[in-house]
């Protein structure tokens, strides 16, 4: 199962995802029990499992503090939340995330300090469909979360 093909690497996404799953089996909870205790909705929480979404790090944060985990799941998340930039924003992530002066110079606003509101409205527009919402979603969560370094 666990076997890679033609050198295909497992999604962040997937990995923290695995480790969601394993935590709430650790716990013996149901999806369902999981989602009345903790507030989130049980198909987000679902998805957050199978690898499908992203969250913001807030929800990993919660769910560190539900299982005891320390910071496991906020660590995983600052990983995986690159998964949501394209290649060649991630070089420029992970010089962003050692830096300890940044100079920029840009007409618009920079994403490191963008508003949640105002990423979601930057990142879609007239081309996003129902589907491609999720990836918004997604684009956003990890957008906010840069500002974790801040």
């Amino acid at each position: 199962m666990g076997e890679q093909v033609d050198g295909e690497q497992e999604t962040g996404r997937a990995v923290l995802g695995r480790t969601l799953r394993y935590l709430r089996e650790k716990a013996g909870k149901s999806l369902g029990q999981l989602a009345d205790e903790t507030g989130y909705d049980k198909s987000y929480l679902s998805r957050l499992e199978s690898g499908e979404r992203l969250s913001k790090v807030t929800v990993m944060e919660d769910l560190d503090a539900y299982y005891k985990a320390g910071d496991l799941l906020v660590s995983h998340w600052r990983v995986t939340r690159l998964d949501a930039f394209k290649d060649q924003y991630k070089r420029f992530m992970r010089l962003e995330s050692t830096a300890r002066i940044m100079w920029k110079f840009t007409p618009a606003v920079p994403g490191l300090l963008q508003t949640e509101d105002f990423a979601r409205e930057v990142l879609s527009g007239a081309q996003t469909t129902a589907d491609g919402e999720d990836l918004v979603e997604e684009r956003v969560a990890a957008r906010i979360g840069r500002q974790y370094l801040l």
